[in-house]
């Protein structure tokens, strides 16, 4: 964690930190065998908008352990511009929505909710986890729906269970109402 704070706090243009960190936690990921700190590297390597970055992570989409891959998921941001996934990265967070982890695929789920590409092969697949049995992975697919503009949100936040007593609010579930009121211009 240490480590990862020049990077983190440095508001400058120029990144000074960047390139040597990246360097140090690329290294350090195809050597580290601790669980804990493995994950750890990999969330300070998503922090790293290169493609060497994502290249290091995608190397750990199919590790055994969910934390790990679950650190992946959040890590394959896009860093291009226009920001869309590349290929690998594309293929690696299709592969992550349908682990059998609920929260790696809700993680998988989060990371292309949140980005601007707009595939529609994404969509499908948010849609797909509608019928998901984790209720709080459902819950980030009509999220990444409403937000991608997608019309199978409203349906999806209709069709959820009800949340289990003493769930605080599923804000992202306002992502629906916000989705409608585009749709209808108000």
């Amino acid at each position: 964690m240490v480590l990862r704070l020049p990077h983190l706090f440095d508001d400058s243009d120029e990144d000074a930190f960047a390139g040597p960190a990246l360097d140090l936690f690329t290294d350090w990921s195809t050597e580290e065998e601790d669980l804990a700190v493995l994950t750890e590297v990999l969330v300070a390597l998503g922090e790293h908008s290169d493609p060497r970055a994502d290249a290091a992570l995608l190397g750990y989409v199919g590790h055994p352990d969910a934390q790990v891959r679950c650190a992946v998921a959040r890590g394959l941001v896009p860093w291009s511009e226009p920001p869309v996934f590349s290929g690998d990265v594309r293929e690696a967070l299709l592969v992550l929505m349908t682990d059998p982890d609920a929260v790696v695929r809700r993680s998988a789920c989060f990371t292309v909710a949140q980005g601007r590409d707009r595939d529609l092969v994404f969509a499908d697949a948010m849609a797909a986890l509608l019928d998901d049995a984790d209720r709080q992975v459902q819950v980030v697919a009509v999220y990444g729906l409403a937000l991608h503009d997608d019309e199978r949100c409203v349906d999806g936040a209709r069709r959820l269970p009800p949340a289990p007593p003493d769930t605080p609010h599923e804000h992202e579930l306002d992502a629906v109402w916000r989705y409608e009121r585009r749709r209808d211009g108000l």
